[in-house]
């Protein structure tokens, strides 16, 4: 049996997904679309921000009943009021990275790194999933995004990985279009091709929605000294 690698900020407590925020006690992380304002990508980013510890779930709720800190207030300014992020086509990652690495933003997170394949300056296919499977040897998730054949696209965050048969990169991902359950880690898998370069006949597979897919860009946050958790319990 294959047992996957999963990130180090992420535990099942009381049967509901947790990790350690902010304040350094349990806070949920998942968030399903609707229960934010904002499309697939600021879900994710507000997945994202949780498991690097900068966010606690109740920051993103009231804020008179839960006072945060600014980076909290920031974050909830820019992506949650006034519905930002609530339009069809939703975010793009080159615009979250350059976001969060002004001025806004830098002092709270160290690095936001953005790769994309198909322009001038960034990665090919294969060398887009190394970059992804080296994130997750570390225990560190990302935000990954892929384009169907209709031309649209999602955005997931990843939280594991293990190897398959048949040159297969599996991931495991918090999906924001979806419900996550009850003792549920993940509630998506993706099939990378792992080992296929720039075949584009070769594309990977979402098992959520049944369909190939292509992965084509990331966003990794990078803590220049990165801890490791504390368990609460």
């Amino acid at each position: 049996m294959i047992t996957p690698k999963i990130i180090k900020n992420l535990y099942l407590n009381g049967g509901n997904l947790q990790a350690i925020g902010r304040k350094g006690t349990l806070t949920d992380v998942y968030a399903r679309q609707g229960t934010l304002d904002g499309a697939c990508c600021v879900y994710s980013l507000m997945m994202l921000l949780i498991l690097h510890k900068k966010l606690d779930w109740n920051d993103l709720r009231d804020e008179e009943l839960y006072p945060n800190d600014s980076f909290a207030e920031s974050i909830r300014e820019t992506f949650l009021d006034y519905l930002i992020g609530c339009w069809l086509g939703g975010h793009e990652f080159d615009w979250l990275s350059d976001l969060l690495n002004n001025k806004c933003f830098n002092a709270n997170l160290s690095k936001v790194y953005y790769t994309e394949r198909n322009k001038d300056t960034t990665v090919t296919r294969h060398e887009l999933h190394k970059i992804i499977k080296a994130q997750l040897d570390k225990r560190e998730p990302l935000m990954l995004a892929y384009s169907k054949k209709k031309g649209c696209g999602h955005a997931v965050v990843v939280i594991g990985y293990s190897k398959e048969k048949g040159n297969k990169l599996r991931l495991y991902c918090l999906d924001p279009s979806g419900p996550l359950g009850f003792l549920q880690v993940w509630n998506n898998i993706i099939d990378l091709d792992y080992f296929s370069l720039d075949d584009e006949s070769r594309t990977d597979y979402n098992y959520r929605t049944e369909e190939n897919v292509l992965v084509n860009k990331i966003l990794i946050i990078k803590d220049d000294k990165p801890k490791e958790p504390e368990y609460p319990f």
